[in-house]
């Protein structure tokens, strides 16, 4: 099993000078813990997470040594802590030294990076553009999937899944979508957020007209995209 396996198609990500606030309500509204950060070509640069955004001026837990303490500190690291605690832009919090995989990575060598970095997610890249996420969650969506199947099972279960993928990815209206496609015993759950309820259709027509599906769960959310403050 690989990455493309199951990944979260397509990934919400935020420009490194997106608002501290915008990107804390992407995450509230799409109910995930990071962000991919990609530049206008969508070249990865970072990641922010929740943990990015605990030490904030704004709610109080900003960090208070005393005056004597920091002057025995590194000043670099004083200085990166006062721009994460009170920068108004991602690029100020987000983590650069980002750990990603291709679509074709095992699944065992995303878990061995996930423990070996202490991580939550790794977004996928193929030709230098993010084009999903691996989670926790899609682990265990996984594993909760195939504990106990026979292999026969498992795999028309995953060809039910790419067929669905592919038939959608290279759509024009799948831009900005995050979905992830789960198949168990051929039934279909879509899970994941769009902008358009067009768009929402459109993949359960694409799950629904798929050889091997046997029924469709829709459990997709339309997401209206928050109003960026720059």
């Amino acid at each position: 099993m690989r990455a493309s396996d199951i990944m979260t198609m397509g990934a919400t990500t935020v420009r490194p000078d997106t608002t501290i606030e915008h990107a804390a309500r992407v995450m509230l509204e799409h109910r995930i813990s990071g962000l991919p950060v990609v530049n206008a070509q969508g070249k990865l640069l970072g990641i922010v997470t929740e943990r990015d955004l605990l030490r904030r001026e704004e709610i109080g837990t900003a960090r208070h040594r005393p005056r004597w303490l920091e002057i025995w500190l590194n000043r670099s690291q004083l200085a990166r802590e006062y721009a994460q605690e009170h920068g108004r832009e991602v690029e100020h919090v987000m983590s650069r030294d980002v750990a990603s995989v291709g679509p074709d990575a095992p699944v065992g060598e995303i878990v061995d990076l996930m423990e070996k970095r202490r991580i939550k997610r790794l977004p996928v890249v193929s030709e230098g553009k993010v084009i999903g996420i691996v989670s926790r969650s899609n682990l265990l969506s996984a594993l909760s999937r195939h504990v106990g199947e026979i292999p026969l099972s498992v795999v028309s279960d995953l060809e039910i899944r790419k067929r669905i993928m592919e038939e959608v990815e290279n759509k024009a209206w799948m831009l900005d979508v995050a979905i992830d496609v789960v198949v168990h015993d051929g039934v279909v759950h879509l899970n994941g957020t769009v902008a358009d309820e067009n768009v929402r259709a459109a993949i359960r027509v694409a799950a629904e007209n798929t050889s091997g599906a046997v029924r469709v769960v829709d459990n997709i959310r339309v997401v209206t995209p928050a109003a960026d403050d720059t």
